[in-house]
């Protein structure tokens, strides 16, 4: 019974990786530009950018076997993937060619990454394990982070933005939300200058970070008002979040 369990392991591995999709650019340095509806990005250590999907257009759509998406922004689905991936110089540009696509990104960490979306059927974009420098900007998107470093700068309009940030966090730290939460976690000895703004929201900071500010409570989260400046460990890291008419949340990292 178990040789048997064995080798229906091993067949359904196989097939996983037959209809795994992938489209592999080599590439260490330089920065990448997405401007994609959705997307799962991950750092990892290597020399190739790897973008990747269960299926490919073909496998989604039979009748599509043989032909190639297009659109009416010139472009053109290079990778079976429904994306467009071009080079310009040391910059790699994504184009989202096909509808619905689901696309997964690995980057080496020497590569800038920059992630734009302006379409109201927008899916959630997560980024995790970066070391890399991160530029997002979107209207719809929901934003998670997780594992990440900075440098950081994220502009969302409509979605909420998470970050989960790990002990080697490197400034400028930048996150705003106009109408929605922005919720973010640090070890409690990050050195870094706080700035912290809502203009019709509740600040809340966790007691177990030691932010030198004057505090209305003593419970376990702390509500401040308004703008709050402050300092973390006596200062170091630029760290600046934002949310017009959202709730701002920082905890330390569990």
């Amino acid at each position: 019974m178990k040789k048997y369990l064995i080798i229906a392991i091993c067949c359904l591995g196989a097939i996983t990786n037959i209809h795994a999709q992938e489209f592999k650019v080599a590439k260490s340095t330089g920065k990448l530009v997405l401007n994609l509806s959705s997307a799962v990005v991950e750092g990892y250590d290597g020399n190739e950018i790897i973008f990747g999907s269960e299926k490919s257009q073909a496998e989604m759509d039979p009748r599509a076997k043989g032909l190639r998406a297009i659109n009416g922004g010139g472009f053109v689905d290079n990778t079976g993937l429904g994306i467009s991936v071009v080079e310009k110089g040391s910059t790699i540009e994504v184009n989202r060619v096909a509808a619905n696509v689901e696309v997964r990104i690995r980057v080496p960490k020497g590569v800038i990454v920059s992630f734009a979306c302006r379409t109201v059927n927008a899916g959630n974009v997560v980024f995790k394990n970066m070391e890399n420098e991160i530029e997002i900007s979107t209207e719809y998107n929901g934003i998670k982070l997780e594992n990440v470093t900075g440098p950081l700068l994220v502009r969302a309009m409509y979605g909420s933005v998470e970050a989960r940030f790990n002990e080697h966090i490197k400034g400028p730290i930048s996150i705003a939300s106009v109408y929605s939460t922005v919720d973010v976690a640090i070890p409690v000895d990050t050195k870094a200058n706080i700035k912290l703004s809502s203009s019709h929201g509740t600040i809340m900071a966790s007691s177990d970070l030691k932010i030198e500010m004057e505090k209305n409570s003593e419970n376990d989260m702390i509500s401040y008002g308004g703008l709050v400046n402050g300092k973390l460990n006596g200062g170091g890291t630029e760290f600046k979040l934002t949310s017009e008419y959202g709730k701002i949340y920082v905890r330390k990292t569990k």
